[in-house]
């Protein structure tokens, strides 16, 4: 009997190992960073993702923040720039490992920016918003009440 209860005791000292080792792998292969543009008066953003969650805020703040929460950083291409017209950022798989890669891009920029976005089979959150939007006709789209990932 005693052998049996050492046993289990082993058993669930490996798969705790286990687990502590997969959740290791999920922390290192997760990368969080933060881009901010410091912008003066009224400015556009154009933002380009694919393949992902856009969350849009709005702030009082002379700042534009793209937070980014990506899955297997190798698996994509980003690519920003700023000029004295607006912030550009992009955000796109790359081919072949890009499939298993995840996103997750929280835009924060004044309310007197402009935003263009263009999304890719994204899924867009955009609480506490009040505008007028305009969809392009896309036979392919499907467009679902989200709500946030947490």
């Amino acid at each position: 009997m005693r052998t049996s209860g050492s046993n289990r005791m082993n058993q669930l000292n490996q798969l705790l190992q286990v687990v502590n080792a997969a959740s290791s792998v999920a922390e290192i292969v997760r990368e969080k960073q933060i881009y901010r543009y410091g912008v003066r008066g009224p400015t556009a953003l154009y933002l380009h993702v694919e393949g992902a969650e856009v969350r849009v805020f709005r702030w009082a703040l002379p700042t534009i923040e793209v937070a980014t929460q990506i899955n297997l950083g190798f698996g994509w291409r980003v690519a920003s720039e700023q000029d004295d017209v607006g912030v550009y950022f992009v955000a796109k798989r790359r081919r072949l490992v890009g499939g298993l890669a995840g996103g997750v891009f929280s835009v924060t920029a004044p309310y007197d920016s402009h935003l263009m976005l263009r999304l890719e089979r994204c899924s867009l959150w955009m609480p506490d918003i009040s505008t007028t939007l305009e969809l392009e006709p896309n036979a392919q789209a499907q467009v679902a009440l989200l709500t946030p990932k947490t």
